[in-house]
């Protein structure tokens, strides 16, 4: 980050997004009050609230860490401990240009996920009247194009996620049966995922968000990024599909599985094995220098070979890691990324119709060096 800086000609990145801050410094942010400032040589600082103490000194790696009063009787507001503690670091005064989170229209959550807190305009204003002197740039580009490949740590820390979401595909798995509701197993998955994954490989912080659609008229339309999990209760033959994303202690995963209450149908058979063998033929087309659409034309060129072209109306495969969705690299028809070593994608073939519903299946690839690594491998069946 710091070589990617000088060629930038940055002095300094201040950072508050809580994927930003775990990024540089190894710690997830218990809510968004947390700043980071990375200088261009010499080790970041992060300002944490003094209650969050424990929890930082934890996790915080090659990182100084400064702390203020937050939340009580005697704490100075928030804006006046953040402008001094900045204003104090190390060579600040002699900073030209500063990097900030100037574009980033979605984010991942910190912790508490229940009140986001995203810096706006306050922030920058704020940015500004500490350093006056100094031109503050937008490193948006920088810090995406930096979280494209993924270091071995990072790699390890999000195959743990995916390990701890085959917990949620388990109980999901088990749990589809005739007069079940879509609700019910959403409540089933993400209880799994709590009390499996809290403490799995020294996971502190885990949560999971499911979301499940049941039947034709509902998997149908679940390519959507955001679905409604209803009440409606599954009757024999219904497809069920759990969209699950997974964080634990700040690094995402992302899956998806299909099951059928009862007995599935011939069509339904035909359907889910031509979406496992497109997902297949996605994954084995994915190495170091390979254009990423070319990845989705894979798995593309096995639906349509099957006579379900129109059905498969999304792309393959998107980045996460630091988020739940990354914006690179992106495994679509119009994509122009090509894939690296250290990249991390979903593949994510589907087929959906108004008849028997939709069918995804979803898992979490590393671009390896000789190929593709699937992180949390776990069974595909559909009954």
């Amino acid at each position: 980050m710091q070589q990617a800086m000088q060629e930038a000609g940055l002095d300094a990145l201040i950072l508050r997004l809580p994927e930003n801050v775990l990024l540089v410094s190894g710690h997830w942010p218990m809510i968004g009050a947390v700043y980071c400032v990375l200088p261009q040589s010499g080790r970041p600082t992060c300002l944490v609230p003094a209650c969050f103490e424990a929890e930082a000194a934890a996790s915080l790696q090659d990182c100084d860490l400064s702390l203020f009063g937050y939340g009580l009787l005697d704490s100075a507001p928030f804006a006046t401990s953040i402008s001094s503690l900045l204003s104090a670091l190390p060579g600040a005064s002699s900073w030209r240009r500063i990097g900030y989170e100037g574009n980033f229209e979605v984010a991942a959550p910190s912790w508490s996920t229940g009140e986001g807190m995203q810096p706006a305009a306050a922030s920058f204003q704020l940015l500004k009247s500490v350093f006056p002197q100094a031109e503050l740039v937008d490193a948006t580009k920088l810090l995406m194009t930096e979280r494209q490949t993924k270091t071995r740590y990072e790699i390890e820390r999000m195959a743990i996620a995916s390990e701890i979401s085959c917990f949620g595909l388990q109980a999901f798995g088990e749990a589809v049966e005739v007069g079940i509701s879509g609700v019910e197993l959403v409540a089933r998955v993400e209880q799994a995922i709590m009390v499996k994954g809290t403490g799995y490989k020294g996971s502190v912080r885990v949560r999971g968000f499911a979301q499940v659609t049941t039947g034709a008229e509902e998997t149908a339309i679940a390519y959507r990024p955001n679905v409604i999990s209803t009440t409606r209760r599954m009757q024999s033959g219904d497809f069920a599909m759990l969209e699950l994303g997974v964080v634990a202690d700040g690094y995402w995963a992302d899956r998806t599985r299909v099951r059928v209450a009862g007995t599935p149908r011939e069509e339904q058979i035909r359907i889910f094995d031509t979406v496992c063998r497109a997902q297949a033929a996605a994954v084995s087309a994915i190495r170091p220098g390979v254009p990423a659409k070319a990845v989705d034309e894979a798995a593309r060129n096995v639906i349509r070979e099957a006579g379900f072209g129109s059905g498969f109306i999304h792309i393959t495969g998107h980045g996460l890691g630091f988020g739940y969705h990354e914006s690179s690299p992106i495994l679509g028809p119009a994509s122009s990324d090509i894939l690296q070593e250290g990249m991390m994608t979903s593949v994510e073939p589907g087929i959906y119709g108004p008849t028997l519903g939709g069918c995804r299946i979803e898992d979490d690839v590393i671009v390896g060096a000789q190929g593709a690594v699937v992180l949390g491998p776990f069974e595909k069946s559909l009954a």
